[in-house]
Formats: structure tokens, C-alpha cells, sequence
């Protein structure tokens, strides 16, 4: 399905495997609400090959869908500096984290503030809209979308696990190149202990699968792929299986051989909603993890 964001305007030439569905049922494969699509047809920011579009409008192969995407307000005060945006298109943006800096906060510089001076500057004049977080100390990637008509399509895909994150992790421990681990421990939170999560029988099911890529004196380099994502699940499962992360501050242990708490969020593999295919973006060099080899 070929699509085009320009002027404003979302423009999709429907193709054959959409032909014959209702355009009231299209809009809501894409997790569009029920409230918003109402406002779509009653506020007329929908058109159907170049007329006004109804609910009862059933789409045929070659029809030309346009839908409107009006200025909103960025709902982040803009920080100073603009996050590193390492990957952009039409529909989404992904940014890179520096440790230390969280995602989200209201009283504090927060990825979300660069993000909306990323976006202010660059003339993207809507919500800042994030699809995951990271924890303040991990480094790496985090997902945007620029049109937040789309967030419910991108939190659905990241549920559904059709959006990839992976991990790297410098741990402590015993283990060899190539040795593969599969983790399904629950997780919940530390009864005992602000912010700090535990295996729990009663917890929330949590799976995190992992391979050493390689080792160097004695630390090992995991790679780790989230089948969910609970708080803290790669910190607790690594140090709960005797693979504690290098500077992490809660579960693991300190080493002055490293600068920074040792996970890093360095790839994630995004599929597009209209077209299908996915986009491996990668993280810029982490000099914590360059003596190792993957």
C-alpha cells in the first residue's frame, strides 16, 4: 500500500488486499478509536477520492483515501538542546538515550522535552508521543511517532510483539560464547523496597531470551531479545541467574573498568502499518561495549 505524509495530509492509495472493506472497519485495524474516527467524518478531515467520506464507504483497489492531520500543541516544554534523532521517515522518529536521563517527567529535563524541541525545530507540530521507555540509567533507543493518529497501531504492535527490542548487557558470571538461556520468571515489585522488583510467584509473567556473544577477561557480553516488558525485566533476570549488569545501581555490580550502567537498548526492528515492511535501526557506537566483538 503506497502512502504519502506531505502538506499536512496522510494520502493512501488503497491497494487490492484492502478492496471491498468498509472504511469505518480500515480506520480501526489501525487502532484509530472510536471517538476519533467519529471526529473524522464530523469535522470533514477525510476524504475519499476527493470527496467528503462516510462511514458506510466500502474501499475498492486504486481509491485515494486522504486524512487530514491538523497542527496540535507540543505538550512538552522544549528543552534547550534537541534529543539525537539517529532514524526518521514520514510516520515515526527514533531518538537515542544518554544514562541518566529519563524518558518522561514533568518537573525535569526529560528525553520528552528534547523530543519536543526536536520536533519544534523541525516543524512536527504535534503531542510528543513515545511508544516505550527505558530506565533512567540504560542507554540507547526509544521510539516516537510523529502523527499520534497512529500511537494505538504502534502501542498495539509493541504488545503483539511485532516491534523488536534488543539489548546489549555487559554482565559478571560464568559462561561461554554462544551459550543460549531462555528466562521465564514472573517479576513484582520488592514489598521491602521502593522501585525495586523481585521474582514473585505472584508477579507478572516475564520472558526474556539471551545468548553471550562473547567474553573478554571476566566480563560476557549478552545479547537480549524482550518477549515482554516489565520494569526492570533484563536487570532482575540477568542478576536473579547469576549474571549481574556491570553498574547497575539496584541489581548488580560496580566495575570502574565501565563508565555507565551496562545495558544498552541498541536496535529495534519497526514494521510500517501500510506498507508492511520493517526498518532495522541501530544505536551510535556505546564506548562501554567497544572491547568486545559481536
Amino acid at each position: 500500500m503506497h502512502y504519502e505524509v506531505k502538506f499536512g495530509r496522510l494520502a493512501i492509495d488503497i491497494d487490492r488486499n484492502s478492496d471491498g472493506i468498509m472504511l469505518n472497519d480500515f480506520l480501526k485495524a489501525f487502532h484509530i478509536s472510536s471517538a476519533k474516527r467519529n471526529e473524522l467524518f464530523t469535522q470533514h478531515q477525510i476524504t475519499l477520492n476527493r470527496k467528503d467520506a462516510a462511514v458506510s464507504d466500502v474501499l475498492h483497489e486504486k481509491d485515494h483515501l486522504v486524512i487530514q492531520i491538523p497542527d496540535q500543541k507540543i505538550d512538552y516544554t522544549p528543552s534547550e538542546q534537541e534529543c539525537a534523532v539517529v532514524y526518521e521517515d514520514d510516520l515515526i522518529y527514533v531518538a537515542h538515550k544518554d544514562p541518566g536521563l529519563i524518558v518522561h517527567d514533568d518537573r525535569e529535563i526529560c528525553l520528552a522535552s528534547q523530543a519536543a524541541a526536536f520536533q519544534m525545530n523541525h516543524g512536527i507540530i504535534q503531542p510528543v508521543r513515545y511508544i516505550h521507555r527505558l530506565d533512567r540509567e540504560t542507554t540507547g533507543l526509544v521510539l516516537f511517532v510523529k502523527i499520534p493518529l497512529l500511537q494505538g497501531w504502534y502501542d498495539a504492535m509493541l504488545e503483539e510483539k511485532c516491534i523488536a527490542r534488543r539489548y546489549l548487557a555487559i554482565t559478571g558470571g560464568k559462561g561461554h560464547r554462544d551459550q543460549r538461556f531462555t528466562y521465564n520468571q514472573k517479576i513484582g515489585r520488592d514489598r521491602h523496597q521502593s522501585n525495586v522488583y523481585r521474582f514473585s510467584a505472584t508477579g507478572r509473567d516475564a520472558v526474556t531470551k539471551c545468548v553471550i556473544l562473547d567474553r573478554k577477561k571476566d566480563w560476557l557480553l549478552f545479547r537480549c531479545d524482550l518477549e515482554t516488558g516489565r520494569t526492570h525485566q533484563i536487570r532482575v533476570h540477568l542478576s536473579g541467574n547469576r549474571h549481574p549488569i556491570i553498574n547497575d545501581p539496584v541489581y548488580g555490580i560496580p566495575s570502574a573498568e565501565f563508565e555507565h550502567m551496562c545495558l544498552w537498548a541498541d536496535t529495534l526492528i519497526i514494521p510500517d502499518p501500510f506498507t508492511g515492511e520493517t526498518v532495522t535501526v541501530t544505536d551510535t557506537p556505546n564506548p562501554d561495549f567497544s572491547r568486545f566483538v559481536w
